[in-house]
């Protein structure tokens, strides 16, 4: 699936640009409830502030508190390493730079023009993978296999015989145990135990 299909656009967003002072900023920022914030100079994307850091400059600075609001701006306080991906990049490579860079949010931008486009933010992600694993829908069924060709298709045409409807399937290769792998497969259906049975009886082992 590719970034620009889940992102947050840019118009659903709350940003704002270099130049702001920085206690407007913080404004926004509290008012919303955003620990984060994207910074956009025109339809370039520049950074982010975090609103943390903020306060550790103020605590630890020695301006009071009015001349700090209002000398300062959004670029003083710029985090300029924040991760971007092409709108047609898989989301795959968004986890990963989240995980990576401990970070928020991943800029969306189309890399062509360098113009920004929206986020990618953890929740979106998660939830992404969510229904795509088909968490929460019909029964989990884990069932060890060997690595072999079509044991996929074979589980698949057991489940359809035994009136089970396939929501997802996940394939699992454990490093310890290389010809095996545990297919997790979501299944809707009234019949679960015998579709369990004809599973065992094809030759694979299901966990309970």
């Amino acid at each position: 699936m590719l970034a620009k299909t889940i992102m947050m656009k840019k118009n659903m967003l709350t940003i704002v640009s270099p130049s702001l002072p920085i206690g407007e900023a913080l404004k926004v920022m509290e008012t919303e409830g955003l620990l984060s914030i994207p910074v956009v100079d025109g339809k370039n994307f520049k950074g982010s502030i975090e609103i943390n850091k903020i306060y550790e400059k103020f605590f630890t600075g020695d301006e009071d508190k009015d001349t700090f609001l209002t000398n300062n701006k959004v670029e003083d306080f710029l985090r300029t390493d924040m991760p971007t991906i092409g709108a047609n990049e898989e989301i795959e490579n968004a986890v990963a730079l989240l995980e990576k860079m401990n970070v928020s949010f991943v800029a969306v931008v189309d890399k062509e023009i360098d113009k920004f486009l929206g986020i990618l933010t953890h929740k979106a992600v998660f939830k992404q993978f969510t229904n795509i694993f088909g968490l929460n829908q019909g029964d989990r069924l884990s069932v060890i296999a060997y690595d072999v060709p079509g044991q996929i298709s074979k589980l698949s045409k057991i489940v359809a015989e035994n009136h089970g409807d396939i929501i997802s399937f996940v394939v699992i290769n454990p490093n310890s145990v290389r010809d095996l792998k545990e297919i997790i497969i979501r299944v809707k259906s009234n019949n679960m135990r015998e579709i369990k049975n004809k599973i065992s009886l094809a030759g694979f082992q299901v966990n309970d």
